[in-house]
């Protein structure tokens, strides 16, 4: 892959998913939700994960039929001069690893769901671990330089520029949230302007007002979402985690970091992310729906709710 820039660019639209599912969405959403809440966001995080190959096969298509000009490298300036010059062949060969992880995780969820879900919590708890030791490292080794005086060196990447690199992680952080500035009232807008007609659509499709909510908000940042998923049934909630794993930051921090590194891949990159989040809801209802009536009568047996979190709730707020 390292040896070819349409490979490494099939690669690239994996991560515009599984990325920020892994690093961000798991850790944060286990931290910011109540734990009643794990299981739903446990069984739709896995169902929408099925849905990836099907993320990145449209967008190589679409990069495939409109021929843009990609850059060679993850560069802040200069113009695009390499096509995807992958085959539609090349392209699903590559990505028959990712299917048949994606076929076992299918029929481990379908057939051992209570084990799936406990392993999900553990694997996440695990993530929250690994991350926050990550970062306090990186903390201390910037200020301090004690690991490479002690090691000779530091593996991990710097996250604040130098001279050397002017876009790490901070810089392209500041980058989606001057995005996210503008994303977010356009979702309030959006929500409100055209309340009645998202409201017929969500009846049409047996969707709540918080679900459709839920679903305008994980497209621009899951942050959002997060927020109003226990003012939605339970269907809801699997059904709007599932779609935010492959269309999350579609609108906002992708957006701003597809515009920074790779402009030419926008339009591929949100309509892929739209068309593998409903390809995610799809999965959603034929593994997870049959067996939310049961999380729903552990829910009415364990009704304790984090009053802090319940109160700072308002039905209106993304």
């Amino acid at each position: 892959m390292a040896g070819s820039h349409s490979a490494w660019i099939l690669g690239f639209t994996v991560s515009l998913t599984s990325g920020a599912v892994i690093a961000f969405s798991i850790p944060i959403g286990l931290a910011m939700l109540n734990r009643k809440y794990h299981k739903y966001m446990a069984l739709g995080t896995m169902c929408g994960l099925l849905a990836i190959p099907f993320t990145s096969l449209v967008m190589a298509l679409v990069l495939m039929q409109s021929g843009v000009l990609l850059r060679e490298d993850l560069d802040t300036s200069g113009p695009g001069t390499r096509p995807f010059d992958l085959s539609v062949g090349e392209v699903l060969l590559n990505l028959i690893p990712l299917v048949v992880i994606m076929v076992a995780l299918a029929l481990a969820l379908k057939f051992f769901t209570d084990f799936m879900v406990k392993a999900f919590l553990v694997f996440g708890k695990a993530i929250v671990v690994v991350t926050t030791i990550s970062m306090t490292a990186n903390v201390v080794e910037y200020f301090t330089g004690v690991f490479s005086m002690v090691f000779g060196s530091f593996p991990l990447a710097p996250f604040i520029a130098d001279a050397e690199d002017q876009f790490r992680a901070l810089e392209v952080v500041g980058y989606i949230g001057v995005m996210l500035a503008g994303a977010f009232p356009m979702v309030y807008a959006i929500r409100t302007g055209l309340a009645k007609p998202l409201q017929a659509v969500g009846d049409r499709f047996g969707v709540s007002e918080s679900g459709i909510t839920g679903f305008l908000a994980g497209a621009t940042n899951i942050l959002a979402l997060y927020r109003i998923v226990p003012l939605m049934p339970p269907r809801d909630r699997v059904l709007t985690i599932a779609f935010s794993v492959c269309a999350a930051f579609a609108f906002g921090d992708y957006l701003a970091f597809t515009a920074n590194f790779q402009p030419n891949m926008i339009v591929p990159m949100i309509a892929g992310k739209l068309v593998g989040g409903v390809i995610a809801v799809g999965v959603a209802m034929w593994l997870a729906v049959p067996y939310l009536k049961r999380f729903a009568d552990e829910d009415d047996e364990d009704p304790a709710e984090d009053p802090e979190q319940q109160a700072d709730l308002e039905p209106n707020k993304v």
